[in-house]
């Protein structure tokens, strides 16, 4: 041994390693192809293809389902995937097909689609088994790919533990690490309309959203002057309550959450001394909580940013700062929070400040993201802390298609944003059907079409 040179020792070493490299990667990528069916199908209302639960027996570690098709002359056309007792499959990665909350519509005439199922559906395959349902396709295969080892190490860790404390550099959020991060989830209603809105301040909920939905962060409203709220005959004990148990949720299973003070259709001013006195109090109890962000007027209306909302920022930080001299704060722009232009021209020179834009997809449509990308490209520091999927009063024109659109513009430059609401009220806007009570846990079958929308939007970020 001694006798070796420094060379001989450095590659044997360097073998050994690379040895040692490949036998991992080839253990991390070994897998199983079989088919589990082959008879060429024409998926209509009546016909189907059913596979036992045996057959998922050795793919306990994790599989892909491989399903080889032509798509007929029908107008209509998909393929749905269920368990052996018809419980539908939505939460698993599907790849070359749209996701329309279990819908699966193909991208091609013909060709291949796959999709990856989820721990739990994959419990359910084992179970279960596998039913294929669909119409307007003819499907000619099903391959499964039974992995003996995982393929890639999900991580455990919460989004906080991923990132850390974050801060604001040009247009962009950055993590502790100093990399580009989005926030993105759900906010809640109006916590001051009652039980029927803050049923969800839960742990159980956010646990759903986080593990189920893949969110990062959760928005608080809480409004000043609309009925029972804070300024208007709320109970301002139980109302502070219910914020911080949001908060303290939110800390606990590692997520981030925004502190909204919901100035909504009128001068921010109006609420200053009120806005203070609460935000102070408030980041008092959670003084440089990493996790919190605080917004201080929603959308204000009639109030230009130069004479009326930029004092009142300035005003209003110091506040915050005096307990949390490190935390995010949004600050919201006029007509709704859509004048962005305004901190544009003339910024706030405070350090970690973003500034709100809203969208609602049905109303605010190309015109409106060009204002949001010329912004991002001037340097602006955005966050959309707010919007639907539907036309701006929350309740009709539901536009998956604008909706779309907007996903692409946030993708492209990482634009945080949050989805109005989490909860279940008769309109358009809502993430849950009015006859669904259950406030975590929820089924596809349990989502309006915005929510279905929402769910697997999030779902494609994970990050």
């Amino acid at each position: 041994m001694k006798n070796k040179t420094f060379l001989q020792l450095f590659f044997s070493f360097f073998f050994c390693f690379f040895s040692v490299a490949c036998l991992n990667s080839q253990n991390a990528s070994k897998s199983k192809i079989q088919t589990l069916y082959s008879k060429p199908i024409t998926l209509d209302w009546e016909s189907n293809i059913t596979i036992p639960a045996s057959t998922f027996s050795s793919a306990s570690s994790g599989c892909t389902l491989y399903f080889d098709y032509t798509i007929l002359s029908a107008p209509y056309h998909n393929v749905k995937i269920y368990s052996g007792e018809w419980e539908n499959f939505f939460k698993g990665e599907i790849k070359d097909a749209l996701n329309n909350g279990g819908v699966f519509i193909p991208k091609d005439s013909s060709g291949t689609f796959s999709y990856t199922p989820s721990p739990d559906e994959l419990e359910l395959l084992a179970g279960k088994g596998l039913i294929v349902h669909g119409y307007g396709i003819r499907l000619n295969k099903i391959n499964l790919e039974s992995k003996s080892f995982p393929t890639t190490q999900i991580s455990d860790k919460t989004p906080f533990e991923q990132h850390g404390r974050l801060h604001v550099e040009g247009p962009s959020l950055y993590d502790s690490k100093n990399q580009k991060v989005q926030l993105y989830g759900m906010s809640t209603h109006g916590l001051n309309f009652g039980k029927d809105f803050s049923k969800y301040v839960n742990k159980d909920t956010f646990k759903t959203l986080r593990d189920e939905w893949k969110t990062n962060c959760i928005r608080l409203v809480l409004y000043p002057r609309d009925y029972n709220g804070y300024l208007n005959g709320g109970n301002k004990y139980s109302l502070k309550k219910l914020i911080c148990d949001g908060i303290d949720y939110a800390i606990e299973l590692g997520m981030y959450v925004i502190v909204d003070w919901h100035v909504h259709n009128y001068n921010p001013a109006e609420t200053q001394a009120d806005a203070i006195s609460f935000l102070s109090e408030i980041s008092s109890l959670y003084p440089d909580s990493p996790n919190v962000l605080y917004e201080i007027c929603n959308e204000p209306t009639g109030s230009d940013w130069n004479k009326v909302i930029k004092p009142y920022a300035e005003a209003v930080i110091p506040a915050i700062r005096k307990n949390s001299p490190n935390s995010i704060i949004i600050v919201g722009t006029n007509t709704w929070s859509q004048d962005i232009e305004g901190p544009m021209a003339n910024p706030l020179t405070e350090k970690n400040v973003m500034y709100t834009f809203h969208f609602y997809a049905q109303t605010h449509t190309e015109t409106f993201r060009n204002r949001l990308e010329k912004a991002i490209k001037a340097g602006l520091p955005v966050f959309v802390t707010e919007f639907g999927t539907c036309d701006a009063s929350g309740n009709g024109g539901f536009n998956s298609d604008q909706s779309a659109k907007w996903f692409n513009l946030l993708d492209k430059y990482g634009i945080s944003h949050m989805n109005w609401s989490l909860s279940n009220k008769a309109e358009t806007a809502s993430a849950i059907k009015p006859s669904c009570s259950k406030t975590s846990a929820w089924s596809i079958n349990d989502l309006t079409e915005s929510g279905k929308l929402v769910y697997n939007h999030f779902r494609s970020l994970d990050n």
